[in-house]
């Protein structure tokens, strides 16, 4: 007899639809000429695990068979569970935990945004906000400045973690409750 084993990971992404069922484009003779599921065997020996990348490519790909099958006009409605791959946010998404102190040092780039009309400045609402300054990262002390925040007595982080629902007990905090840092698209949005 064989030795009873963990068995082999298999992962199944699809897009099912309600009419038809599995999202696929078939010929005039029914034969089945594109498939959007994808199917890999993730684990050692087999696929890689499935990232966002591959995700996206199976949406770009579900697209082109939605445009092929159906009329002009029709709107497609996708809905996806809450997989961590599905919330993937861009490399240059704004993040104000990965922002330094001050400007520059090891901190990734982040994209440009508009100061959001919840800011405590009015006069402020809706400027262009530039995240680097010379090609370099701005700090959170000089973002929060140019936004009209008063940050006396604020640290820049807290240590080693912000306390539970806390609202503005640093810097990062501070900056990371403002509405364009908190209501950003993930890649599949």
């Amino acid at each position: 007899m064989q030795k009873k084993g963990r068995g082999q990971i298999i992962h199944v992404s699809d897009f099912i639809n309600e009419e038809d069922g599995q999202l696929i484009s078939c010929d005039t003779d029914g034969k089945v000429v594109k498939d959007a599921q994808k199917i890999i065997f993730p684990g050692a020996n087999g696929d890689a695990w499935w990232t966002h990348d591959d995700l996206l490519n199976q949406v770009q790909f579900a697209i082109q068979i939605h445009k092929e099958i159906n009329r002009p006009g029709i709107q497609v409605l996708s809905i996806f569970d809450n997989s961590s791959t599905h919330a993937t946010l861009p490399p240059d998404t704004l993040h104000a935990f990965n922002m330094n102190k001050s400007n520059g040092g090891k901190q990734h780039k982040q994209h440009d945004t508009i100061i959001p009309q919840s800011n405590p400045g009015p006069l402020k609402h809706g400027l262009p906000q530039k995240i680097t300054n010379d090609g370099k990262p701005k700090g959170l002390k000089l973002v929060l400045e140019e936004w009209g925040f008063d940050l006396t007595g604020l640290c820049s982080k807290c240590s080693p973690v912000c306390p539970f629902k806390s609202q503005g007990c640093c810097m990062a905090r501070l900056l990371s409750q403002q509405d364009d840092f908190c209501n950003q698209l993930s890649m599949l949005k």
